[in-house]
């Protein structure tokens, strides 16, 4: 399994405007073969921090997720839209699990 984890630091006036194209991209990822898991947060505590966690069958799903066109569509909203000010966003593969 491949966990994503990172962050993407907008200007906090932006918030609101990415929502509507976030959810979008969230629901078409969801949907892609290989994905387990997909989700943005906003953090509480740092205003315009949006939390990134990810789950993937495969290397190859997150390469399928990262050449879809809906990411293109995305990366180019941001660039346009929201005043990237920071992004960190890193690819782990795990070993064991166990629920905590």
């Amino acid at each position: 399994m491949i966990l994503v984890i990172g962050h993407v630091k907008i200007a906090p006036a932006n918030v609101a405007a990415v929502r509507p194209t976030l959810q979008t991209m969230i629901a078409t990822t969801r949907q892609e073969k290989g994905c387990i898991l997909y989700a943005f947060a906003e953090d509480v505590s740092e205003p315009g921090v949006l939390r990134i966690v990810e789950r993937w069958e495969s290397w190859e799903a997150l390469a399928a997720h990262g050449k879809a066109p809906h990411m293109k569509v995305w990366s180019d909203f941001l660039k346009a839209t929201a005043t990237v000010l920071d992004r960190e966003v890193i690819a782990y593969e795990a070993g064991e699990t166990k629920p905590l």
